[in-house]
Order: structure tokens, then sequence, then C-alpha cells
């Protein structure tokens, strides 16, 4: 799929690396774990948006609404991007449904789709009092904003299926389909 050399140069990663897909697929864990693999910073949009905010995410839709939510999510997104050094980002599960999100993630970075079957989403989004849309929605609303995001994940680069797969299992797996070579 990507030429190495597209990726690499002698001086490292040269794109950024964007997880996008729904929550609890397991965006932030395999952030992390794909730093620690390829030595290079992590970003996480929401914890960003938190630490500004000096609140949670939850607090911040309650408090300020999703609208504000969203444009700061577009700011610290696109700061990200611009950063010069290449990092891994893990998006929120809405993010990639903003057009310049979208557009900057598809033009700037390698973006990988997590894929997660609807019933483990579920389960590990009950488990996590700290989603803020899970609250407001039925098994059916999710399964439908599922599907319909996914309209939107699937434009991304690389597919990955993290069914029945550990955070090292996904790693791996992303770090041999980015380095692929042709």
């Amino acid at each position: 799929m990507f030429n190495i050399k597209l990726f690499y140069s002698y001086r490292g990663i040269v794109m950024h690396i964007v997880l996008v897909g729904m929550m609890g697929v397991g965006k932030s864990s395999i952030g992390r774990s794909l730093s620690d693999s390829l030595k290079i910073p992590f970003n996480d949009i929401d914890h960003m948006i938190e630490k500004s905010e000096s609140r949670t995410i939850t607090r911040i839709f309650r408090e300020s609404g999703e609208e504000y939510f969203r444009e700061r999510e577009e700011k610290f997104t696109l700061m990200a991007l611009q950063q010069e050094i290449k990092s891994i980002i893990s998006l929120g599960g809405g993010a990639f449904m903003n057009k310049m999100i979208r557009e900057s993630v598809l033009d700037q970075s390698i973006s990988i789709w997590l894929k997660l079957d609807i019933k483990t989403i579920r389960k590990r989004i009950e488990k996590n009092k700290k989603r803020p849309l899970v609250f407001q929605n039925t098994q059916v609303e999710i399964e439908k904003m599922l599907e319909t995001r996914s309209i939107y994940y699937s434009m991304s680069k690389v597919h990955i299926s993290c069914d029945g797969k550990d955070i090292k299992d996904c790693t791996t797996e992303i770090i041999n389909k980015i380095t692929e070579v042709n």
C-alpha cells in the first residue's frame, strides 16, 4: 500500500499517523502503543482539549455544548497536524465528520480507521462513564451513528480490524500496513 520511503526519511517519520474510528475502539491505547514502538510523540486530541479546558469532555458538552467542543476539536487537530515533528494523533470519534479536519488529515497524514464490531464497542463504552454522547443514545442510535460515521471513516488510507485482537496485535498490524512496499 505505502512505500516505506514515503513514510520514513533519513531523519525519521515524514507524515503524521492519524487514528480514526468510533469511541471505544482503542484509538488512545493503540496510539500510545504506536508511539512507544515508533519512538515518536503521541497526541490525543480529546486529552489535549481536556487539559486546555481543565475539565472533562463530558463536562464541556454539558456546560458549553457540542458546538463549542467541535470548535475546540478542530482547532487542536489542525494545530497537531501543523507540527513539524511528526506524531501519532488520536481523533475523537466524531472529529472525522468535520470536513476541514477530514481533508487536512487525508492530505497531510496516513489515516488509519480502527474498526471494531458494534457489540464490543457498546460493551466498552458502557464501562466508561466519560463518554459524552453515550448517555443520550440508545443501542439503535449508536448503531446508526456508526453507520453514518463509517461512510467518512472508510475514506481513511488504511483500515484495521481490531476484532479479537489485543493492543500489541493491532499495533503490529498497523506498523506492517504502513510500511508495506508496493
